[in-house]
């Protein structure tokens, strides 16, 4: 941590840089009005006042929106020196408009939200238990806010100046979840317009605690064309919270003056209560005038659930029509909650399972989901991808199964997780109205590929699309093997084909005699050939014997089930390997199916040439 002598600048540019070397050699943390210095590489600006730089005319703007969508747009106030002062080096100025905009990768809030449960799981190696996640209400004017707190190790001032600054990530990618230095900033400005860290730590026997104001509303209405930071911090180590002085008192006085002015709190004592939730250690985390949707409704709703934070729009998607019930089975799955419930979505969203780490929403802790846990007739399947050094040794492991509702309900798709963060939940790599694949569920961890930056997709690398591949082969695959152990059954009119959707004409569902499929005959098998044909789309008439009986017997030709050996247990569990017959035999059943099929449909006058054909091949009916 820095000493008191070094004397940073508590109004702190958001400068953009991802050199964390640079940092380290040069500047202790970032400055806007610190003198220029040989020992500085980061950038300088000509020093004034920080009431000077706070203090600009506002703009004539239009009345602040308040959905999140539309506050970018505004007059900006853009003031930009042609030449910069002497001694001292021109640099790229973050303008307010760049918090917003930045802030739209995450076209999800439940993604900004995610991303702050990241910053408190990642402080788990600084023996962080928590995170707590609850709404408060502000006292000035009883809106709502978002808070978060954990126990991790904190921040001091040098850590938290980093956070607040764009680019800064002092995360190892190998250990943690953050790694580009922007999540803080994207995440807290797409939930709110404005956010104030309260952060406790200890550094080198010296405890220090901190504040940071980073607002939206102050940039924009005070007409900054530069992002401006206000921090204040205090020395713990004694018997009291004594102000660290960088640069002047009356610097130090003004930051605390824009605190309280632009924050929730309304003076020094109400600030330094917050510290109180903290306890010796740790982070908290309020985001405040929350966006609303284009109703000027709050998007985030804490009133459905008391237990509970959704997302108002998607949690009201359907509840002003009147659902057919398999929808409202499909609705009440886990794989459609997680669009809404953040309880839902937080329980699946890490894929180890925590031994002394709780998320605790709202007061209940979130019980962890795994729903490799849950499947049926599960299967591990191991894919070595073709990747180079350092990863060249690297194997997913995929757990894949049916769900346990299968197959009634018509859930699918991988949950897709890098370095235990869930990506992309119930990917589905099938086509779209494809039988094929219904209920299979799989789960792996992908950390040979790299996600988008809002942590909600993949970047499409080549990787990825081979990922992609393998895993609808994989689903492809194991329904073909595995599918009749639930009683899956294919359309009754019809040889259905499983791989496109389609179908083709069968004489199934015809006639007097052939409309409804015993119940005992679920489980009759089919020849390999025809498993062959339904993963080739052509459609196959060579059944087995038992399956020619139910012809003779007016009963439907085409069963639904893959062939199964002899020596089934009860429970439909396979012991024995798929019935094979031989290449004479497929070809006398094809041809016994085709008259069977000729007969049925053809005029009586027809019947004597088939009966003629059946002699001549000297096939017996």
């Amino acid at each position: 941590m820095s000493s008191k002598n070094e004397k940073p600048q508590n109004v702190v540019e958001l400068t953009s840089s991802d050199d964390e070397d640079n940092v380290a050699a040069g500047a202790t943390r970032p400055q806007v009005n610190a003198p220029a210095s040989k020992a500085t590489t980061q950038q300088n600006v000509p020093r004034q006042s920080a009431a000077a730089i706070a203090s600009s005319p506002p703009v004539n703007e239009a009345p602040e929106s308040r959905s999140f969508w539309k506050a970018g747009t505004y007059a900006a106030n853009i003031t930009i020196k042609s030449t910069p002062v002497q001694g001292s080096l021109e640099h790229a100025r973050v303008h307010p408009k760049f918090l917003h905009s930045n802030a739209t990768s995450h076209k999800w809030a439940f993604g900004a939200i995610a991303e702050l449960l990241d910053n408190a799981v990642d402080e788990v190696q600084n023996g962080a238990t928590f995170v707590k996640v609850d709404r408060v209400n502000i006292m000035k004017d009883n809106s709502p806010a978002l808070v978060f707190i954990d126990d991790g190790g904190g921040m001091d001032p040098e850590s938290l100046r980093k956070c607040m600054s764009l680019g800064y990530s002092t995360k190892k990618a190998n250990k943690t979840i953050g790694q580009y230095g922007n999540g803080f900033k994207t995440s807290t400005m797409r939930l709110g317009a404005d956010v104030i860290v309260f952060s406790r730590a200890t550094h080198e026997s010296k405890s220090t605690q901190s504040i940071g104001l980073l607002s939206y509303t102050y940039l924009r209405k005070t007409g900054q064309d530069d992002v401006i930071v206000p921090m204040i911090d205090f020395d713990i180590s004694g018997h009291w919270a004594e102000p660290i002085i960088y640069s002047s008192q009356d610097d130090w006085s003004f930051n605390l003056k824009t605190i309280l002015e632009w924050s929730p709190f309304a003076s020094k004592s109400e600030l330094l209560q917050q510290f109180e939730d903290i306890g010796p250690h740790g982070t908290k985390v309020i985001i405040y005038n929350l966006w609303m949707n284009d109703e000027g409704v709050y998007e985030l709703s804490f009133d459905d659930d008391e237990e509970d934070i959704c997302l108002r729009d998607e949690a009201n998607s359907g509840s002003l029509k009147k659902l057919p019930k398999k929808v409202l089975e499909r609705q009440s799955h886990i794989s459609y909650r997680i669009r809404y419930s953040l309880r839902a979505y937080a329980s699946m969203l890490y894929l180890g399972k925590f031994d002394n780490f709780k998320i605790i929403l709202r007061g209940k802790p979130i019980q962890q989901f795994h729903i490799a846990d849950e499947l049926k007739f599960p299967k591990v399947i191991s894919y070595r991808p073709q990747v180079s050094a350092p990863l060249k040794d690297a194997t997913a492991e995929t757990t894949i199964g049916f769900i346990k509702e299968a197959p009634a309900l018509s859930v699918s798709g991988f949950n897709v997780y890098h370095k235990n963060r869930l990506i992309r939940p119930f990917w589905k790599v099938t086509g779209d109205g494809s039988l094929k694949g219904n209920g299979v569920v799989g789960v792996l961890e992908a950390n040979f590929i790299e996600p988008t930056h809002d942590k909600q997709d993949f970047e499409r690398s080549t990787l990825f699309v081979r990922l992609e591949s393998k895993l609808k082969q994989m689903t492809l695959e194991y329904w073909k093997a595995y599918y009749h152990l639930i009683g899956h059954q294919l359309p009754a009119s019809s040889t259905y084909n499983m791989e496109s959707g389609g179908s083709v004409l069968s004489p199934v569902g015809h006639g007097p005699d052939m409309q409804k499929q015993p119940a005992d005959q679920h489980k009759l098998g089919l020849a390999s050939n025809f498993q062959e044909d339904m993963h080739r789309d052509v459609p196959s008439v060579a059944l087995q014997g038992n399956v020619r009986h139910n012809l003779e017997n007016g009963k439907p030709a085409v069963q639904p089930i893959i062939g199964i050996a002899e020596g089934h247990d009860n429970d439909g569990t396979p012991e024995g390997h798929p019935v094979t017959i031989s290449a004479d035999q497929i070809c006398e059943e094809n041809i016994q199916l085709f008259i069977k099929y000729v007969l049925y449909f053809l005029p009586s006058s027809l019947v004597s040439c088939c009966k003629l054909y059946q002699h001549h091949l000297h096939v017996q009916l």
